[in-house]
């Protein structure tokens, strides 16, 4: 377990470090203020006002989306967007073939999939997506 040393009272914190050797199999509330649980000891041994408190480090972070519904996926786009999207499709055969790979995708959407990855890109480029909208896509940002 890591603690992280406190000098008292100015709450400045150490880095979560293993306890000194010499504190391990203290209690946790004798560890948060050893001036008063060593006393002298705490003078002698260079502890005087120092407590040691137990490290909770920080849950990791949730993976990012990857698979998601394909209408979940549409979702993505505002209205306005995949009314664009299938305007365009009739005129560009490049934004067709997209949209053609997208219907004939399974169920589910991978965000990681190397047509996607290119397709949402040249959305934007396209100037079917506002500026920075292809980021927010394929990060599973909603609108």
């Amino acid at each position: 377990m890591l603690y992280q040393r406190k000098t008292l009272p100015d709450t400045l914190i150490g880095d979560p470090a293993p306890l000194p050797a010499e504190l391990v199999g203290l209690s946790d509330a004798c560890l948060a203020d050893l001036s008063a649980a060593l006393g002298v000891a705490a003078d002698e041994t260079g502890y005087a006002g120092q407590g040691f408190f137990p490290y909770t480090p920080p849950p990791p972070p949730p993976p990012p989306v990857d698979e998601i519904y394909k209408v979940d996926f549409m979702r993505l786009f505002t209205q306005a967007e995949r009314i664009a999207i299938r305007q365009a499709a009739k005129l560009n055969p490049v934004v067709e073939d997209y949209q053609a790979i997208l219907d004939a995708s399974p169920e589910k959407v991978r965000l990681s999939d190397a047509d996607i990855q290119e397709g949402i890109p040249e959305l934007e480029d396209a100037g079917l997506l506002a500026p920075g909208r292809a980021a927010q896509i394929l990060s599973g940002e909603s609108p």
